[in-house]
């Protein structure tokens, strides 16, 4: 019996931060390396939420860093980008609800004792103390709000709006030429950055100090990274390499994640070729949601057979495990329960929604499968304008207000209602009936062609 780490084999709740568990993004990759040796360059990162971004800006991180080569060797790029020129120091922050500008992202890149200047300076206090241009010493000496060797009075760094592009300036310019060794470069990491309402300015900061040896990379969530940046026009030659549109993986890619957990637990788990294509079904192929089911997978397999080897995944091990599914998104599942409540018609028509492939679902065929459970009109209709008018959270809109589509606002929260089990809908002997209420009578629901996107069983 080998003891295994179950806990550190999917990662549901945080990006990858190991090399060795990260698949695909070669193209990507290739990409954002092109962008740390060109001189001037620098990185805009966008895509979907929950398409793995966080996770590949880690291993960006990494390769620039220097620190963790593994990713350069395994797709054979050291061939082209030799390790001895990614020697970058870093400086890093991830925006929340709270940052509303460009002003709020350089106020922490500046202050952060730990992942900021100040924490990169901190590092670095004995260049610091050797520099003979007192100018520059003043600046940084401000920053720690320690006493300069002039005066005794203690200076504070005012971050104010009319100062903070100027200081943020000054002390990159300053670690550019004094603080950085020849041979290294700075490379600023935003994350998150579509919480930022306002975020000009940004882009010409971009372009003032993507000189040489000081690089930025942005990411966030949008569907072009003209979104994700405002005045992007103005930075085109500074991101020729580095525009980076993180997609969903590939099928692939999917099953690159589980081969690498065979390997890397040296067989001690592996995975049924039906188990992994079923994981490519339900997840979309979404990181995420291959992450999670992963490990709803492996959790209930241990359930079953404790910590024996090899431990065998099959299909069984993810239809019983995505039971637990509510436990792991709690906020998902509260979100599920608010919207349906005591209806048993609003949970079939959003179930039979969230069945279609496609993102944007026409009302006629909503109401086509009410029909063909015997579910009449007008109570289709209400029960899905009902719906539309849900607001927390808004989880379906129309496309237009003269429009007939209904499209899902998220479809990370679309896959959870797939994947989630029926809630008012019940079973008997395997199969599912309505439960009775004032506009429905108790009658059994026809097994039904899955490519029509129809009810699955409930498990």
């Amino acid at each position: 019996m080998i003891n295994l780490d179950l806990d550190n084999i999917f990662f549901p709740s945080q990006h990858i931060t190991d090399p060795k568990w990260f698949a695909g993004r070669k193209d990507d990759i290739e990409k954002a390396l092109k962008s740390l040796c060109t001189p001037g360059a620098s990185m805009l990162v966008f895509g979907e939420r929950g398409s793995g971004k966080s996770s590949f800006i880690e291993m960006i991180k990494l390769l620039a860093q220097g620190e963790n080569n593994y990713l350069l060797y395994k797709y054979g790029f050291h061939k082209r980008f030799a390790p001895d020129k990614l020697k970058f120091k870093t400086i890093s922050m991830v925006c929340d609800e709270e940052t509303h500008n460009t002003s709020n992202v350089l106020h922490c890149l500046i202050t952060d004792p730990v992942d900021g200047i100040k924490g990169l300076l901190s590092s670095r206090m004995e260049k610091i103390e050797s520099t003979k241009k007192n100018k520059f010493k003043l600046e940084i000496l401000n920053l720690f709000e320690v006493s300069h060797e002039v005066e005794t009075k203690k200076t504070t760094l005012q971050l104010n709006e009319e100062t903070i592009f100027e200081k943020f300036t000054n002390l990159i310019k300053i670690i550019s030429s004094e603080i950085l060794e020849d041979d290294e470069g700075l490379l600023i990491i935003i994350d998150e950055f579509d919480f930022v309402n306002d975020s000009s300015k940004m882009a010409s900061l971009i372009k003032k100090l993507s000189i040489g040896n000081v690089k930025f990379l942005l990411c966030g969530i949008a569907e072009s990274y003209g979104e994700l940046l405002e005045g992007h026009q103005s930075v085109s030659r500074q991101l020729v390499y580095g525009r980076i549109n993180i997609h969903l993986m590939s099928d692939s890619e999917v099953s690159e994640v589980f081969i690498l957990v065979e390997e890397n637990t040296n067989k001690a788990i592996r995975f049924e070729p039906g188990f992994i294509q079923s994981v490519i079904k339900k997840s979309n192929r979404y990181p995420y949601f291959v992450q999670l089911f992963g490990k709803l997978a492996i959790e209930d397999c241990f359930a079953e057979r404790g910590n024996q080897t090899p431990m065998i995944i099959n299909g069984k091990h993810l239809k019983d495990g995505i039971k637990k599914i509510g436990l792991y998104e709690e906020i998902m599942e509260r979100d599920y329960l608010a919207i349906i409540k005591e209806n048993p018609l609003k949970e079939f028509i959003i179930k039979q929604m969230a069945n279609f492939t496609s993102n944007k679902i026409q009302d006629e065929e909503i109401f086509s499968l009410c029909y063909k459970q015997h579910i009449m009109q007008p109570e289709p209709k209400n029960t899905l304008t009902n719906l539309l008018a849900h607001r927390e959270p808004q989880f379906i809109f129309r496309e237009r207000d003269d429009s007939n589509y209904v499209v899902f606002k998220d479809k990370l929260f679309k896959i959870f209602i797939h994947s989630r089990e029926t809630e008012l809908i019940k079973t008997n002997n395997n199969d599912e009936y309505f439960i009775p209420n004032k506009f429905m009578t108790a009658h059994k629901i026809s097994v039904i062609n899955k490519k029509q996107g129809k009810l699955n069983k409930k498990r």
